[in-house]
């Protein structure tokens, strides 16, 4: 059971502060806000939905009224967003959330809220397993609802079929380290050396802790180029740098002190030029991932996407095997979490698999190298589709295009978020293009095309269609 204070995005205490950078509401649009409050005080701070909207304000975690969790572990360093695991096409993944409300761990649940067509996105924080139904923090307050009314998920919402496995339509995946966050322990300052030595974080989310060692104590986490001071000599720092299980111990902006991991800093900022930004992973987000995927400069540059491949990257460091099992035996090398894989694997076969646990995609990693990585630690880089057909307007009417994948996305805006799914619709679902010249971008990566269908109008991701 999770056990939390119960909170509503409409309570008239804040119901009309605005949300995020924007001028919607929390009380009209604040359910993964108020949900995620109610998650953070529930794993040991004392927030508000106010509180938490300045905070996330202050750190960038807004895009206009889009919530990024992912922002949320340099604020709160006790809560760690994994990832979302979409499941509107496929049943909901209901075993492993069983497993982690039975551990005491926070899961936030996107439902559809009413009967319209389409997706009605709506978020909801697990309390606890009851029956064949979960028992739920609604952070909508409905007539009647009290903190000491049950409120179960199937019950309020039985719009795609009254079972979890079907009124689940995404999963967010939470960790933290404990109910109780533990004691920071107690530090000694030491005195930065007389030769200042700089190095910087050549990844964001790079944590500060307390020890040289992943179990260490965290401290915070940083964004990538902040600047650190080596407290450790400059020749036996600079040794370190780039290599695996060393760590360096340095003091952050703020005089904080602590130790990172060297293979996760640089002696030099990390440039534009050095470090491309993945693109925007297609699978549903509750909010744009921030475009801040850092590359160390010693890695490589992502390959051109092959036409129609599926480009991946980690979302934290994976190992690349022969064979798609874990063992020992069959380790090929450690891929960063800024390495591009490109599948080798059809899109088709792909894509059910991307962020499900116990599956395994082969890959060819930056240098060449082919084998096994865990699809439950990778996300969307990108995708290509072939494109040999005429690609100029066709003077004989609207130009077509055909989805080329399972579950591709329309959306009220070029733009992955689950603000602005409108619907996701099975391979070879017919489009209109809506845009003139909208027909050369057909097939191109990181391109979006405005369509229609019969009753929506909206943008698709031009490498998931082709004539």
């Amino acid at each position: 059971m999770f056990v939390t204070k119960n909170l509503y995005q409409n309570d008239d205490t804040w119901k009309n502060t605005p949300l995020g950078n924007s001028k919607e509401t929390i009380g009209s649009w604040g359910c993964l806000l108020t949900s995620v409050t109610m998650l953070l005080n529930g794993i040991g701070y004392n927030e508000t939905p106010v509180t938490v909207n300045d905070k996330m304000k202050k750190a960038g975690g807004f895009q206009g009224a889009l919530f990024i969790p992912s922002v949320l572990p340099y604020v709160w360093a006790n809560c760690v967003y994994k990832d979302m695991q979409p499941c509107e096409t496929t049943p909901a993944p209901i075993a492993q959330i069983d497993t982690a409300v039975a551990a005491g761990k926070p899961v936030i649940l996107q439902v559809d809220w009413n009967k319209q067509a389409g997706l009605q996105t709506h978020f909801v924080l697990v309390k606890e397993k009851k029956g064949n139904d979960y028992s739920i923090y609604d952070p909508y307050k409905y007539g009647g609802d009290a903190p000491d009314k049950e409120v179960l998920l199937t019950t309020r919402y039985k719009f795609n079929g009254a079972k979890l496995a079907t009124e689940i339509s995404a999963v967010l995946w939470f960790e933290n380290y404990s109910i109780a966050q533990p004691e920071p322990p107690k530090q000694t300052k030491l005195p930065l050396p007389a030769e200042k030595f700089v190095i910087y974080a050549a990844e964001d989310d790079l944590a500060l802790r307390a020890e040289g060692s992943v179990t260490g104590y965290l401290w915070k986490r940083m964004l990538k180029n902040t600047e650190l001071i080596s407290l450790e000599e400059k020749s036996k720092a600079q040794a370190k740098i780039g290599k695996q299980g060393q760590w360096i111990q340095v003091q952050d902006p703020t005089g904080q002190q602590g130790f990172v991991a060297a293979w996760y800093v640089a002696d030099k900022k990390v440039t534009a030029s050095s470090s491309p930004t993945p693109a925007t992973s297609p699978t549903p987000s509750t909010s744009p991932t921030p475009s801040t995927s850092p590359k160390p400069s010693n890695a490589p540059s992502p390959a051109p996407v092959p036409a129609g491949a599926l480009a991946l990257y980690p979302t934290t460091q994976i190992t690349l095997r022969t064979k798609p099992v874990v063992a020992s035996d069959n380790i090929i090398r450690y891929v960063n979490a800024t390495e591009q894989l490109i599948s080798l694997e059809t899109a088709e076969q792909t894509i059910p698999k991307v962020g499900v646990e116990n599956q395994w995609i082969k890959v060819k990693d930056a240098n060449g190298k082919e084998g096994f990585v865990a699809a439950w630690f990778v996300k969307y880089a990108g995708g290509s589709t072939a494109q040999t057909s005429n690609t100029t307007s066709s003077s004989s009417g609207p130009v077509k295009v055909k989805t080329t994948a399972e579950a591709v996305s329309l959306r009220k805006q070029p733009l992955v978020s689950d603000a602005t799914l409108i619907k996701r619709v099975p391979i070879g679902y017919e489009f209109t293009i809506t845009e003139a010249g909208g027909e050369s971008k057909i097939g191109k990566n990181d391109q979006w095309i405005k369509v229609k269908d019969a009753t929506h109008e909206g943008y698709i991701a031009a490498w998931f269609v082709a004539r």
